[in-house]
């Protein structure tokens, strides 16, 4: 027999924070794609090395606002060899124009998050590289690009192997050079060049709820709030230095990383200049955005804030050189859709679409219910919910499933994160299964809210052994019959204060073989002691279905055995009305 458990190892991918941005995502489970060459005289030709030269003349592509590509110029201040990986030079130059320098020349925002991938070429026109690294501390106008042809080796699908650094130290000479000539701070230099840093933004959550969210469930890849979604089903086309995300969700949860494009070569896009989430073979969607202005930060970086827009194509690198993608074709899809109302006369229709399997039932529930119970209860803690889900899918032979579940929740803390865990963690029982591997295609909520705490607390039991009820307690050693069916009736009453009290009435068997022992009543509200056994995929899912719901009264009875030991034998359940909390105990002496 194999038993079934949730496990939270999963959500611990090593993701990096500030800086951190080439540590690993998550291994998905998904066959690998690779970019396919194309002849396209649209694609740029990549600077040779033995072109480069210190104080070039250089140009560039990037977006500060919309859509279209603003320019700026500068020069290379020199090659550090090897300096992304044995193999992989960095190009340092120093940039102007495009609001990385004002209009005097001194820095403005700097190379700012989110230039990542704008692509720099030289006076003949060829891709010299893209911008991919800057330094963290105060903003500044020098940055490291990876040299084109390095990056073009994506599409001609022969990426680079070795072991990048996320960060890369400055030679000694060449970081006082440039102090001595002012591109650079004592304090800069010192700290090195680190990939421009990509976070996952997030749509619909404060940043409170994502701590809290990562925290929880031991998430290291920074998830910044502020993340905006298309308002329209119209797609942005993707441009050389036009906006360019990389997206694990999109829709009313859009879960996304922005960047910039560096070339489009016919169906192909390059961007990124370095990796989202280095997994080799990608299958996120590719998005265009529209960016609303560029924020200066002296403190972390300068960054910028944009829209994702409709889907275009799908990623299918992400290596150390950057990110590769396809126009036109999508990744394989997971719908989840909700109705969700409230009794203040909010509702809501709601639909996200999830491209990274990994994190299906996670946004599924914290990024999409979550956020949709927020919005039409329009309060933050306590309440009642009632919410069913049902998840459809497909099997390892191709065949497909569906699971229906409904459950009643109350919450004194957060009414929507606590309607929204259990269909989490039945989703991750489901895709972490012992038995083989399933898909989830679609997930679908119907809730409904009330800001109002409703629940039941048992108060007292009583169990009627002969003629009498007798009220069981932790200190009483009730007699009970042998080879007997034992009525108990539970009394619950509203936690509220408001309203008389509602009785359970259940009954338990009392072994034969238990006679002349001792055993032990047990009296739980919502799932209480109860563990998941299945023997199979149908199994599970059957068994998940009919687990205790949170407005279960369960009475066990645990009969002591010759031999000695403790098993339970005998249980009886009952619905009721709200949901049930507390649990009481008393001792048995069975003759």
């Amino acid at each position: 027999m194999s038993t079934t458990r949730v496990g939270r190892g999963w959500l611990s991918p090593r993701f990096g924070v500030l800086g951190a941005a080439c540590a690993a995502l998550l291994a998905t489970t998904v066959p690998a794609s690779s970019a396919v060459s194309a002849a396209d005289p649209s694609c740029p030709t990549g600077t040779p090395a033995n072109a480069i030269t210190k104080g070039m003349a250089v140009h560039g592509l990037t977006v500060t606002s919309g859509t279209q590509p603003d320019k700026f110029q500068g020069n290379v201040l020199g090659v550090l060899n090897d300096g992304i990986a044995p193999g992989i030079d960095m190009i340092m130059v120093q940039l102007r124009g495009s609001q990385i320098t004002d209009a005097k020349g001194n820095v403005d925002k700097g190379i700012w998050y989110g230039m990542s991938g704008s692509p720099v070429y030289d006076a003949q026109g060829r891709l010299l590289g893209a911008v991919s690294y800057g330094f963290s501390a105060s903003p500044s106008d020098v940055a490291g690009l990876t040299p084109g042809p390095a990056m073009m080796k994506l599409i001609n699908g022969s990426p680079a192997k070795a072991a990048g650094a996320a960060k890369v130290a400055l030679p000694n000479t060449t970081a006082h050079r440039l102090v001595a000539s002012g591109a650079l701070t004592s304090t800069q230099a010192s700290g090195g060049l680190k990939q421009l840093p990509m976070p996952i933004s997030v749509s619909g959550l404060s940043q409170r709820d994502l701590t809290k969210i990562a925290n929880r469930f031991n998430i290291k890849r920074q998830l910044v709030a502020g993340g905006g979604t298309s308002t329209s089903t119209a797609a942005t086309t993707i441009v050389p230095g036009g906006n360019l995300a990389a997206a694990l969700a999109y829709g009313d949860a859009a879960w996304y990383a922005m960047g910039s494009a560096t070339a489009v070569c016919g169906s192909q896009v390059l961007g990124f200049g370095h990796p989202f989430g280095w997994t080799g073979s990608s299958m996120l969607s590719m998005h265009g955005g529209d960016a609303i202005y560029i924020q200066k930060d002296n403190t972390y970086g300068s960054f910028k804030l944009a829209n994702i827009s409709a889907p275009v194509g799908r990623l299918v690198q992400d290596r150390l050189e950057g990110i590769a993608g396809v126009l036109g074709t999508l990744p394989p899809l997971t719908k989840v859709t909700s109705h969700v109302t409230a009794t203040n006369g909010n509702s809501r229709n709601g639909t996200t679409m999830i491209a990274y399997r990994p994190y299906t039932a996670l946004i599924a529930a914290f990024g999409h219910l979550y956020v949709n119970a927020l919005v039409v209860l329009d309060k933050l803690r306590s309440g009642s919910a009632t919410v069913q889900w049902t998840v459809k899918g497909t099997r390892a032979d191709g065949s497909s499933w569906t699971f229906n579940r409904q459950d009643r929740f109350a919450s004194h803390y957060s009414i929507a994160f606590e309607s929204s865990y259990e269909s989490y963690r039945q989703m991750q029982t489901i895709m972490h299964n012992n038995f083989e591997n399933v898909r989830i295609n679609s997930v679908h909520y119907d809730g409904s809210y009330s800001p109002k705490f409703h629940a039941l607390t048992i108060d007292k039991v009583q169990v009627k052994p002969g003629a009498k009820w007798v009220t069981l307690s932790r200190r009483s050693n009730t007699r009970v019959k042998a080879g007997s069916k034992l009525p108990v009736r539970v009394t619950l009453m509203p936690s509220s204060g408001v309203g008389g009290p509602v009785i359970a009435n259940l009954a338990v068997s009392v072994p034969r073989s238990a006679k002349g022992s001792g055993g032990e009543l047990v009296i739980e509200g919502g799932p209480g002691r109860s563990r998941l056994h299945a023997t199979s995929f149908d199994d599970l899912l059957t068994k998940l279905a009919n687990s205790p719901h949170n407005n279960t009264v369960t009475a066990s009875l645990y009969a002591d055995t010759k031999g000695g030991g403790r098993n339970p034998s005998s249980s009886d359940t009952q619905l009721v009305s709200d949901v049930v909390s507390g649990s009481q105990f008393g001792q048995l002496s069975i003759r």
